[in-house]
């Protein structure tokens, strides 16, 4: 008889989520979290703002502010609608529902930009908004999962192991969408619509375990029997309102996850035009995203080892710390590299010092995304968990509004000066991150206040 390998029992020792209860609940929840990678990489970050700007406006006078528009516009929307969508799922019950109905969303309309042609700027809008819209609400109904799925000393673990796996997925996307453009000769923007198409499909594929395993939360809420779903929802969230008082280091860390997020968005919208600017093309731009990518994977090690020991605090402001520096830099290098493009040719400039800055880019955007979600997380009341992601996502959002901002001064006063605007942001972030007591806002989130 054949004796047993042992060696899946060896890689068991290292699997972040041993010990945790509810694995298959644990799996349906980060499949979803691998899903939306093909749109916030794909569409949102690495190729169609090219497209869009490249294909459907062709005027390089308007497509800054069209893009910012488009991406900000729908990212606002779901600011406003997010409050109430989380009030309505914890007063319904339908945090699974909402996140399934956004998943199947949003990979309707990815599919619908593959079909969009040169100067269709509306129809690519009609597309584009409301599929950003669905990912964005979806991504507040998947944090609000969060109390509830893991123990409260375990939530930075889990939430960094499923960012971690979702960055590895965008990684995989990219070699890819890397491979298939070497492979199939792919050199324009006008030649990338199957990239959406299989975004779109990537999307609904990995939905299905969420649809088919994921069970909704078991907690205790208080029900306004008799009222409209809407009505209850405005209720839930005035109710809540009254009360932040008793939450206001929760409300604190929200307003400070408003000025830092600006500067994930920027990155997210902006990270494929901006190398562009700075000599990046083609398969080296691939190359630049996939080091963001392998950067940002690193990144989320730091919350999944470190978060839940050191305190979400302290964690939170070194990464906000190191993210302001990368932000600087990057407007150092711009100033510079502009400087030199005026007395000669910038493609001869230097551009070791930007891959440097994309590094601490990208490993911000894994870190801060996933420590700040389980750091909300941590001060969220489990039966008020997707009320709380709704005014999370609120801030989220408004914060992705920002980038219309960011797209004027880059247009108008040059990109050295908008990235200056970008790391004054992230500055006032991580000052609001230093007055949050954590132990305080957690006893109040149990019920100790």
């Amino acid at each position: 008889m054949t004796r047993p390998v042992n060696f899946p029992m060896n890689l068991r020792r290292l699997y972040p989520l041993k010990g945790l209860p509810g694995q298959r609940q644990l799996w349906s929840w980060i499949s979803f979290d691998v899903a939306n990678q093909s749109f916030t990489l794909i569409v949102n970050t690495m190729l169609f703002s090219i497209f869009f700007s490249a294909v459907v406006v062709q005027d390089d006078t308007k497509d800054d502010r069209l893009w910012s528009l488009a991406f900000g516009g729908s990212m606002l929307l779901a600011a406003l609608f997010s409050p109430l969508a989380g009030a309505a799922a914890d007063e319904r019950a339908w945090k699974k529902a909402g996140l399934v109905a956004t998943g199947l969303a949003c990979s309707v309309f990815t599919c619908g930009l593959a079909f969009i042609q040169p100067g269709q700027i509306w129809l690519a809008m009609l597309l584009y908004i409301p599929a950003n819209f669905a990912f964005a609400i979806g991504e507040n109904f998947l944090a609000s999962f969060l109390p509830t799925l893991a123990r409260q000393e375990e939530i930075g673990r889990v939430s960094g192991f499923s960012w971690g796996l979702a960055y590895f997925a965008a990684l995989l996307l990219i070699g890819i969408t890397a491979g298939s453009m070497a492979l199939f000769g792919v050199e324009s923007p006008g030649q990338w619509r199957p990239f959406f198409l299989m975004a779109g499909l990537w999307f609904l594929a990995f939905t299905i375990p969420t649809m088919l395993w994921l069970r909704e939360p078991a907690v205790e809420r208080t029900v306004h029997s008799g009222r409209w779903w809407l009505t209850a929802g405005f209720v839930r969230l005035a109710e809540t309102c009254r009360h932040l008082s008793g939450y206001r280091d929760l409300a604190v860390l929200l307003v400070a996850s408003f000025f830092f997020a600006t500067g994930m968005s920027v990155v997210v919208s902006f990270a494929s035009k901006l190398a562009g600017e700075y000599g990046f093309r083609g398969g080296q731009m691939v190359i630049f995203m996939a080091v963001m990518t392998v950067s940002g994977i690193i990144g989320t090690v730091v919350p999944m080892l470190f978060q839940d020991r050191l305190g979400h605090r302290l964690t939170s402001g070194v990464l906000l710390g190191v993210w302001v520096l990368a932000a600087a830099g990057f407007a150092g290098y711009a100033h510079l590299y502009e400087a030199h493009a005026l007395n000669g040719d910038g493609s001869t400039y230097p551009t070791w010092p930007l891959w440097l800055v994309g590094n601490l880019l990208g490993f911000g955007l894994g870190s801060l995304g996933s420590a700040n979600r389980a750091f909300v997380g941590y001060l969220a009341p489990p039966e008020k968990s997707a009320e709380v992601f709704g005014l999370w996502g609120l801030m989220i959002k408004l914060a992705a509004v920002m980038t219309f901002p960011f797209a004027w001064v880059k247009d108008t006063a040059g990109s050295p000066q908008a990235l200056l605007v970008l790391a004054g942001f992230i500055a006032v972030g991580l000052v609001l991150t230093l007055f949050v007591d954590e132990k305080r806002g957690h006893a109040a989130a149990q019920g100790g206040e």
